[in-house]
């Protein structure tokens, strides 16, 4: 058994390496390979929580177990507010094999591959103004993500801390060149400056209204991933001419997809996993109606990254 320390697979591993493995783990897992990609949460106080993710997949080398935390408190500790561990065992064998100890880093690279790729799917093709809705690591690796695959020339940051939306302002402007950027002072500002919208909050109550968006405009929603959590009010999925999500099963059970669900099942008529989107080319890049997609976040994707971080490790140290 090995443990693949933090600075290590910083060194291996980027954004850019993870979207054909992560592209592919989306077709994965509409195509019935699955073995198994179980969800469990934990829930503490001060909005603090833990993710559990299991997957095995027909055909991988390993299967993995993630446990991601989020404590928001930890900021006032001089602690980082994300961490954890990904467990990888030979899928042949069931031996344990490595320990990687990516303190969630692996979790905001996949994140944003798997919101880059599909928003860049379908989204306007022309379509190149940006807002993004909050000011942690995932707001800056999903505009660094989305920047590889498409070339943004104005982006929009909206955060409820004025001074946090300015350090990531020049956190981008110091790593990602050709991009204008201002702040906005309202979530509805942002919203109205954009044709791209990107929320990556952990808000329990709706931010963004249905009556501020237009056709033509793209939505992907990525933080609202339990029972609690929500970013758009449900009007949004009744308006939207096409949703699409990485897992229907999951979307039922968490975020505000599940509330929209309830309220009118027949919204799933224009649902589409995004793997099915893949495999099966449903048209996309639409240059009307608005668009949605809604990601939960799927073990096959923290598989697939943690694959390719072993696959490097081995090949780097000849073992």
């Amino acid at each position: 058994m090995i443990t693949i320390e933090f600075e290590e697979i910083k060194k291996l591993v980027t954004i850019r390496d993870l979207f054909e493995p992560v592209k592919q783990s989306f077709i994965d897992y509409s195509s019935g390979k699955v073995i198994a990609s179980p969800v469990n949460l934990l829930h503490f106080e001060n909005n603090a929580d833990a993710h559990i993710k299991i997957a095995a997949i027909q055909g991988y080398s390993y299967f993995s177990m993630k446990v991601a935390t989020m404590f928001p408190q930890n900021e006032t500790k001089n602690l980082p507010a994300n961490s954890g561990v990904i467990f990888m065992f030979n899928a042949n064998t069931g031996e344990f094999t490595a320990i990687l100890k990516d303190q969630g880093y692996l979790t905001d690279l996949r994140t944003a591959a798997a919101s880059a790729i599909i928003t860049d799917q379908v989204a306007t093709k022309n379509a190149n103004s940006v807002s993004i809705i909050g000011t942690g690591n995932q707001a800056f690796y999903q505009v660094k993500a989305l920047k590889e695959l498409r070339n943004i020339e104005k982006l929009t940051i909206y955060g409820r801390n004025i001074d946090k939306a300015e350090i990531l302002k020049e956190k981008i402007e110091k790593s990602i060149s050709n991009i204008s950027i201002n702040i906005a002072k309202t979530v509805e500002e942002a919203v109205k400056n954009s044709e791209i919208i990107i929320t990556t909050t952990s808000s329990t109550l709706p931010l963004i209204k249905a009556n501020w968006l237009t056709s033509g405009q793209h939505i992907t929603a990525v933080r609202a991933d339990d029972t609690f959590k929500k970013e758009l009010d449900t009007q949004c999925f009744e308006d939207a001419k096409s949703i699409f999500v990485d897992s229907i099963e999951l979307n039922k059970k968490y975020g505000e997809f599940k509330d929209a669900f309830a309220q009118n099942p027949s919204i799933i008529n224009k649902t589409f996993e995004f793997g099915q989107l893949l495999s099966e080319s449903i048209e996309t890049n639409e240059k009307v109606g608005l668009t949605i997609v809604k990601l939960v976040g799927l073990g096959v994707q923290d598989l697939a990254t943690a694959t390719v971080v072993m696959d490097r490790y081995f090949s780097k140290n000849k073992l």
